[in-house]
């Protein structure tokens, strides 16, 4: 695909990302709920909305792209060949519907697997992150810097340590300066990828949890690999880390040194 074409689909998804500054109090005020596995699997219509509509602008502008996301049955897709897109319609829904704050839409652009534009909204606090491949990471249009070089005892770690064993955690504790979790893996990455967090990992996550920071991680030079520090199957996610160059293999150490995590 040569740039033009790509800028015409960038300033077509951010005007319809724009789009949900109409949409989303709306479904808010009027939430429905319902759990999926477990009562800490949420699912509102917020997120069903949402898909929906992205679901159509596909349907009506790139009808040749396929949707790979949370709210769908995916096996139909084939996410390596040809146009994919890949979606969290709401990253952070427990976020969203204790707090009305700390959520976020997710999507990412793929050709044959290969990440082409990226997506984290945080529509509470009005900010558009979004990547291009080739042309760096942005934030509202304003460029992003690339991250400064963090050491771990100087930077901030961010994971959920519910899913650290005891004596991993302590050491994780240890080593850094200091340790958050804000429960939306997008935005935990975003803090990374504005150079606030050393690290966000991720012991579960799915393909729509991490799509869109593959290519905001490129773009920056930063770090994102699986927990054994190798290369992520974008399709499959797993285990993950994105992170400062200057803490990935200290972390991994860590995590890998007394059974680590669930």
């Amino acid at each position: 695909m040569d740039d033009k074409s790509l800028q015409v689909i960038d300033e077509r998804v951010q005007t319809w990302l724009r789009t949900l500054d109409e949409m989303i109090p709306n479904l808010v005020k009027d939430m429905q709920l319902s759990t999926k596995q477990n009562r800490y699997d949420l699912v509102t219509n917020v997120d069903r909305t949402i898909q929906n509509d992205f679901e159509s602008f596909l349907h009506e502008h790139c009808p040749q792209h396929q949707l790979l996301a949370e709210e769908k049955s995916n096996e139909d897709i084939n996410p390596k060949r040809g146009h994919t897109w890949v979606m969290d319609p709401i990253d952070g829904t427990m976020n969203l519907v204790k707090q009305q704050e700390d959520y976020c839409i997710i999507l990412a652009y793929f050709i044959d697997g290969q990440p082409m534009l990226s997506y984290i909204y945080d529509y509470p606090r009005q900010q558009l992150y979004h990547a291009k491949r080739g042309s760096g990471a942005y934030v509202n249009g304003k460029k992003l810097p690339t991250p400064p070089h963090i050491p771990l005892q100087e930077g901030i770690l961010s994971f959920g340590a519910q899913f650290v064993n005891a004596e991993t955690l302590n050491d994780l504790f240890e080593a850094a300066f200091s340790y958050r979790s804000i429960g939306a893996c997008g935005l935990d990455s975003i803090r990374v990828i504005k150079g606030q967090f050393a690290a966000h990992f991720n012991t579960n996550p799915k393909p729509w949890d991490i799509a869109a920071q593959f290519l905001f991680a490129e773009e920056l030079g930063l770090r994102m690999t699986t927990l054994d520090g190798e290369e992520i199957d974008f399709t499959k996610a797993g285990p993950f880390i994105i992170s400062n160059s200057g803490c990935h293999q200290e972390v991994l150490d860590i995590l890998n040194s007394k059974g680590g995590y669930i």
